[in-house]
């Protein structure tokens, strides 16, 4: 039997390469897309599943619903929490912080910067990673103690082996002295702990001075907590309300509490370590989430390219089918059963789907070192988990593309095939159905277009839309982590003085920033009081110069002006103090000002301190673009009285290229601190994490779209073939009477296309809907405009008709002489 359908595929690969041809690679086409898409999205849902007891392991997320501002949810936590966490939770094993920090190491006047990590001893019975030397139950016990990565310690000994060792850290300029206490071997990967490559005790000064670990509304870092039970996540998740309203509750004026009723404006939630990576996708202070509904896009594409394979042999073969009518009839005729001749087809399309599967595997080979430097993931092709799913894929695909053709081609009466003067054609079933998968095939491919071309104008859109500033000729740059007002002076000094600088700014605030500071302001407006909560930044004289921002009314700060220097901390603390203050636009609109002029010479307040507007202006886009800008209060020091908390110098420069500009920022950053790595960069720079992603996963989408119009068209073109052999005769009957070349064309065309129209018809609802849930996760969005599915429509028009185009014109061209007597 075996060497029967051997045989059998042999004979036809002879008679017909070109059917043979294209669904063999149509289906491997197929195959090798779904493998490598089923690799990412198998990569992108292993987040965190490498560490033992991920199950029991949760994160503590907090949540904020302040007046005048979009709720939203944080991955930082504040450790005023952690003493009374266990306290008031039995379940609870254990609860450490987790702060990421930039370790620098300063070897020869260069730095070499590493993923830090500041945490408790208590970290290592969490997470049970594998020591290569040192014991986790002692690694973090001394307040000087350093655990490394095995990369870390290659980098810097060039051996593993390098336990009490000792390594000066300089963390933002403050040097210290550790000593290796413990070497990592590579933890689970991918995961929270991916970049890591130091792990330090938290500073015992941290802990007094640090206002993440002294208030109930000030956050630096994550806290992780461990269960004694999977289920106890939910128990105690449900909880935290009580826990909020009981523990972080006080007076008014206590500036540790929140409040007398906090648990209607703040809350605490668990989110499970397996689920942080698509639920971090719409929480702020997380790098790696990701929209699970783009990765299950990226799967669904790799499947549908799997099912246009396995369409497209079905059609083929059905299409096929009259061309092996006799011999069918003859076996019949000879004595094989049906059941022989379905068993025989089906052993022809598994072989088909075994040659395709193994063609499959070399092309997912070639394209997952591809999909890897696309997306950035550490994406490799897992033969233990190929060799599972390999199997099946072609047990699948040989059953799904084998059985219908078998049962027709089985099925053929060897009287009416033996009477027939020409080749069965299949009937007007046969015809429907090939119509219908060619439809369907289009229409997948078409609304892999549409969407690929919306996330590709979205992605532009985002990239140059207006942010409020003006990014070229800009340069960022980090944070000087000093409040001496002197330095800062010296240092605005020192890079005014650099050639071709044309101003200078210090602002707390940068775009993607490191901290933000929200605090709540009242306007006791005709109607009413109105609350709002303002994200606060401090900016410097020149800051209108640097970023430009656009005033909408009212003026700018002056020195000049004695109440345009804004407050220090310690006069907000007095509480009997005015200043100026400048609002975006937002926070007017918060505020219920009808327009930016109606803000002008309003006063709010916070607590006793009045603030007094004198300018509005157009919102700046500091964060992520699928987040709401937040209300925003301007205050303002020109260096002569209040310093600034960590500021970030902002440069605009003019007649010289960005790097040397920068190198020349730089060295003089090193004249001033030359213990602080220096890096100025260019704001689209800072902000890429925010546009790579999309970027990255629409690339996919253009591959995946690449490939599902492939697959099609080799179906159309093997149809279009199969077309012009069955038509010869009604062609030169056609032109016998009178038909013109032309159109010939288009009523060849016209047929060919009709599914191909069918598919745009399909196609454009089913993407409109789904673009629209895509783009509503973005504050800012383009508009789904007609233009865009015309195009893809228009476009997969046109390819359709190229690849058929061949065929139809030499079926135009043919003589009719010649038609009639091949026939």
């Amino acid at each position: 039997m075996i060497i029967s359908i051997l045989r059998g595929l042999f004979r036809q690969a002879r008679r017909h390469p070109l059917y043979v041809g294209l669904n063999i690679f149509g289906l491997a086409l197929g195959i090798g897309v779904f493998l490598t898409l089923t690799l990412l999205v198998r990569f992108e849902y292993s987040f965190n599943a490498g560490f033992a007891d991920a199950d029991r392991l949760a994160r503590m997320d907090e949540h904020w619903s302040m007046p005048g501002t979009t709720p939203y949810e944080s991955a930082d936590a504040t450790f005023k929490a952690l003493p009374f966490l266990k306290q008031d939770f039995s379940e609870i094993e254990e609860a450490v912080p987790f702060i990421g920090t930039d370790l620098c190491v300063v070897k020869d006047g260069q730095f070499t910067n590493f993923g830090g990590v500041m945490t408790d001893p208590a970290f290592f019975q969490m997470f049970s990673l594998r020591f290569l030397h040192g014991s986790p139950a002692t690694a973090l016990t001394r307040p000087d103690g350093l655990v490394l990565s095995q990369h870390a310690a290659m980098t810097l000994f060039g051996s593993s082996d390098t336990l009490g060792k000792t390594v000066e850290l300089n963390r933002a300029g403050q040097k210290t002295v550790q000593v290796v206490t413990g070497v990592l071997a590579d933890p689970p990967s991918p995961g929270v702990l991916d970049g890591v490559d130091m792990i330090v005790p938290i500073p015992p000064q941290e802990r007094l001075t640090r206002g993440c670990f002294r208030f109930w509304g000030s956050s630096c870092g994550n806290i992780f907590l461990k269960f004694h039970r999977r289920e106890d996540i939910a128990s105690v998740s449900d909880r935290l309300t009580d826990f909020v309203a009981h523990r972080t509750a006080g007076p008014a004026d206590d500036p540790i509490s929140l409040g007398s009723n906090p648990e209607k404006t703040f809350h605490l939630s668990l989110t499970p370590l397996r689920a942080l990576h698509f639920h971090d996708a719409n929480v702020e202070d997380t790098e790696s989430g990701v929209d699970r509904r783009i990765i299950d896009s990226i799967g669904l594409i790799g499947l549908l390219a799997l099912t246009l394979g396995c369409a497209n042999a079905v059609n083929l073969a059905t299409a096929r089918a009259g061309l092996r009518a006799r011999e069918v009839a003859l076996r019949k005729t000879l004595g094989a059963p049906r059941r022989m001749l379905f068993g025989h087809f089906m052993g022809e399309a598994m072989v088909v789907s075994l040659v395709s599967g193994l063609s499959g595997l070399a092309l997912c080979e070639a394209f997952t070192p591809a999909i890897a430097s696309m997306t950035g993931e550490a994406i490799r092709v897992d033969y233990g988990f190929i060799a599972l799913l390999l199997p099946l894929v072609v047990l699948g695909s040989g059953l799904a593309s084998g059985l219908y053709p078998a049962l027709v081609l089985s099925g053929y009466q060897p009287a009416k095939i033996l009477a027939a003067t020409g080749m069965p054609a299949g009937g007007r079933q046969a015809t429907v159905l090939r119509n219908a998968l060619v439809a369907a095939q289009f229409a997948i491919a078409i609304c892999i277009v549409i969407c690929t071309l919306v996330i590709d104008r979205q992605t532009s859109f985002l990239r140059n839309a207006d942010r409020g500033y003006a990014k070229s000729g800009l340069l960022i740059g980090q944070q000087m982590h000093s409040g001496e007002i002197g330095l800062q002076r010296r240092m605005m000094d020192a890079l005014r003085a650099v050639p071709g600088v044309t101003s200078v700014a210090f602002g707390e605030l940068q775009p993607n920033p490191h901290s933000i500071t929200r605090t709540s302001f009242v306007y006791n407006g005709p109607t009413g009081s109105v609350q709002a909560q303002l994200t606060q930044d401090r900016v410097s004289s020149g800051y209108r110069d640097s970023y430009q921002p656009h005033l909408l009314a009212g003026r700018w700060f002056d020195a000049s002006h004695g109440q345009d220097e804004g407050p220090a901390k310690e006069d907000i603390g007095n509480g009997h103090g005015s200043w100026n203050v400048i609002l975006n636009s937002k926070a007017a609109r918060a505020f219920g000002f009808g327009n930016a002029a109606g803000a002008i010479g309003k006063v709010i307040r916070e607590d006793a301190n009045h603030f007094t507007v004198i300018g509005v202006i157009e919102d700046i886009r500091f964060g992520s673009p699928r987040e709401t800008i937040a209300p925003e209060i301007l205050f303002f020091s020109p260096l002569q009285h209040v310093a600034f908390d960590d500021p970030i110098p902002a440069v605009r420069f003019s007649g010289v290229s960005r790097t040397i500009m920068a190198e020349r920022l730089d060295h003089a950053w090193r004249t001033l601190l030359p213990d602080v790595a220096s890096h100025f960069s260019p704001p689209d720079e800072l902000m890429e994490t925010y546009y790579s992603g999309d970027e990255r996963r629409g690339h996919l989408f253009t591959l995946g779209a690449v490939a599902a119009l492939l697959i099609a068209c080799l179906g159309l073109y093997g149809l279009a073939a199969f077309a012009a052999t069955r038509r010869v005769h009604e062609i030169g009957i056609r032109k016998t009477l009178g038909a013109t070349g032309s159109q010939t064309i288009v009523l060849l065309l016209r047929d060919f296309l009709k599914p191909v129209l069918v598919a745009c018809l399909l196609a454009c609802p089913v993407s409109w809907i789904i673009m629209r849930q895509w783009l509503n996760g973005f504050d800012e969005r383009i508009a789904l405009t007609p233009s865009l599915f015309l195009v893809a429509a228009c476009g997969a028009a046109f390819i359709a008709a190229l690849t058929v185009l061949g065929q139809t014109l030499r079926l135009a061209r043919a003589e009719p002489a010649r038609a009639l007597r091949a026939e």
